[in-house]
């Protein structure tokens, strides 16, 4: 039987999304985005352990808020400054004998049964990557660095959600690499290791809140899942 582990990230300062609590500590519905998607991975994730990664100004106020809510807030990893780091100190604590590894967005709450049970069965049948996508709805442009832009065959193009999960030996090797600023996700670093990754189908629920107005419609979305 492999030995999964899954990483919620949540360590981001949450400057984007302009309030003073990050973003993922803002509720959906009852409950904070975080405790959602902590709350899904474990439900979904094939009985893996499920590692939070949090800012360490926040972990007191995390455990407090798990504790309040009869919630577990199971293992915590102290987050660095940045994605890449977050996650390496994860993998380094917990992530040893792993066979399975799959990294999560803790702004993502609404993760459905499907997707990561997807992206785990693939990973489980020998990708060494499985990342979840969907396909794009808007047109969309390149734009040059002068500026100028053109049309751009979005069907050649989708859109990366998470989890992504990866084969655990090469996910340590990967990320026993420096850190490069073209890592823009979890999938990116096995690339630049040279591994390719594999796609699975996402869902158009699992969206990422970015911005305030997200936190209306992920509770939308929510009720409309409970429904």
């Amino acid at each position: 039987m492999n030995r999964i582990l899954h990483i919620v990230v949540a360590a981001g300062s949450g400057r984007r999304f302009g309030a003073e609590l990050p973003k993922q500590f803002h509720l959906i519905g009852e409950r904070p985005a975080l405790m959602l998607a902590v709350d899904a991975m474990r439900r979904f994730g094939c009985g893996g352990t499920v590692v939070t990664v949090l800012n360490p100004d926040y972990i007191g106020y995390w455990t407090e808020v798990c504790v309040s809510a009869g919630f577990d807030p199971g293992p915590i990893v102290a987050g660095g400054s940045t994605r890449w780091e977050s996650v390496k100190n994860a993998v380094d604590a917990y992530g040893a004998d792993a066979d399975i590894i799959t990294v999560h967005d803790g702004a993502r709450p609404l993760v459905g049964r499907c997707v990561v049970e997807a992206v785990v069965a693939a990973v489980a049948s020998g990708a060494k990557g499985a990342v979840p996508v969907v396909a794009l709805s808007d047109s969309i442009r390149h734009v040059g660095a002068d500026g100028s832009s053109k049309a751009v065959d979005r069907a050649a193009y989708v859109a990366v959600q998470t989890p992504q999960g990866f084969s655990g030996m090469e996910f340590r090797q990967a990320y026993g690499m420096p850190y490069s600023p073209a890592f823009t996700d979890d999938a990116s670093v096995m690339e630049a290791a040279g591994y390719d990754v594999s796609l699975v189908e996402g869902s158009p629920i699992n969206i990422k809140v970015t911005n305030p107005s997200d936190i209306a419609i992920a509770e939308l979305l929510l009720r409309q899942c409970n429904d």
